[in-house]
């Protein structure tokens, strides 16, 4: 079985022609490229089975076909899969959502080496840690996203329950000191924010954590019970500030929701990372330096600088293949990771300009006294000296 998303395909595929050669098993794949392009990998010869959308349920039943585990039920029985007959494809149909997400069992994390999973020098403030996600799905619908295609707009969340006992365990059986929920949004149920932090209090569990928010769902008052229950960052996904660059990308903020989010949530004692993607459609590189101007006066704890990657299949790349906003330059599917620019927005003369702008956005930002010299006084001990320094290398190396 492989993971496979659209960055990845090709190695993805170098990988199974391996297994298939030195193995002979069959191969299944699973993930965001397949849900959204089936054929176009079920059409290799190394790869037997597709298994689109929410495979828990999906995989379980196809192996048992598989394995003559399930008698009377044959593939073309299994929703949500795609396989071979007579040398063609075929493409099942697909299978609802699971309802209920306590149902699925807590990632096997014993079955990997835990201890080789370094984060990144934002993403922690103790060691171990670990990642976790408590959600699926985003009600919300940024062109740029291939969420709904995946997930669909249906939000879907674990119990608080469900949650506080996978956490007991990483704890107890990991010693786990820190967690980065990486859902796609976090916390859209106030209720159950709620419920969570007042558990991990009653509870007294020794925890930090991050989590991914937008500037529009977060409240003044949520904020502080969150830093009370163990919240270090959040994540905001600005992406631009520009209003008519955000309205072309139908992100749903404002200027003021994002000044309102930055200060309720260092008034909370909460850091801020903030990302923002360069080459929208609208841009130019007179737009973001002024824009950069106003992030440094926001100054967040720390910024990322994607490229924008307009991935198959989103309303974004339906729009620029339509002849909107700019050119595919590259489709390459190894490029399309955040980090190459491969669309030409109609506000940049070439690739190079955009790459370049990407370099000054970096060093503009972080390569000010009015950031560094806090960080600097901020070292508590060794730990944070180390985070420091990998990330400076790490900015050093763009």
């Amino acid at each position: 079985g492989i993971y496979c998303n659209t960055s990845n395909y090709r190695k993805a595929l170098a990988l199974s022609q391996e297994i298939r050669v030195g193995l002979g098993a069959p191969v299944i794949f699973g993930g965001p490229h397949v849900t959204i392009r089936p054929l176009e990998v079920l059409n290799n010869d190394s790869v037997d089975y597709v298994v689109i959308g929410e495979g828990e349920i999906t995989v379980v039943e196809l192996l048992g076909v598989l394995n003559k585990k399930l008698p009377g039920l044959e593939l073309g029985d299994v929703k949500g899969i795609g396989f071979k007959k007579d040398g063609k494809a075929v493409i099942n149909p697909g299978r609802e959502l699971i309802k209920n997400l306590d149902s699925i069992a807590f990632p096997a994390r014993r079955l990997v080496p835990m201890d080789k999973y370094k984060p990144s020098p934002n993403q922690y403030k103790r060691l171990p840690m670990t990642t976790m996600m408590v959600s699926r799905g985003c009600s919300f619908n940024c062109t740029f996203c291939n969420s709904e295609a995946i997930w669909t707009r249906r939000y879907r969340i674990r119990s608080v329950q469900n949650v506080i006992q996978e956490i007991k365990q990483l704890i107890r059986d990991y010693g786990i000191k820190s967690i980065d929920f990486w859902d796609d949004v976090w916390g859209l149920n106030k209720e159950w924010i709620d419920e969570f932090c007042d558990t991990v209090l009653r509870e007294r569990l020794d925890l930090t954590w991050f989590c991914d928010c937008r500037v529009d769902t977060v409240e003044k008052e949520t904020l502080k019970k969150m830093k009370k229950a163990g919240c270090q960052c959040i994540f905001y996904g600005i992406e631009s500030l520009d209003q008519e660059t955000l309205a072309a990308i139908n992100k749903r903020i404002t200027l003021e929701k994002i000044n309102n989010a930055f200060r309720w949530t260092r008034e909370a004692g909460i850091e801020i990372r903030a990302n923002f993607i360069l080459g929208l459609p609208t841009e130019t590189p007179e737009k973001v330096k002024k824009m950069l101007k106003v992030i440094c006066k926001l100054n967040p704890d720390y910024v990322k600088f994607n490229m924008l990657t307009p991935y198959p299949e989103t309303v974004l790349y339906n729009q620029i293949k339509e002849g909107k906003w700019g050119v595919m330059v590259d489709e390459s599917y190894d490029k399309l990771t955040g980090y190459f620019a491969t669309f030409l927005p109609f506000g940049y003369k070439s690739l190079a300009e955009l790459e370049k702008i990407k370099k000054y956005a970096y060093r503009k930002f972080y390569f000010r006294l009015g950031y560094i010299l806090p960080k600097l006084l901020s070292v508590r001990g060794l730990e944070d000296l180390k985070r420091f320094t990998r990330g400076a290398l790490a900015l050093l190396s763009i």
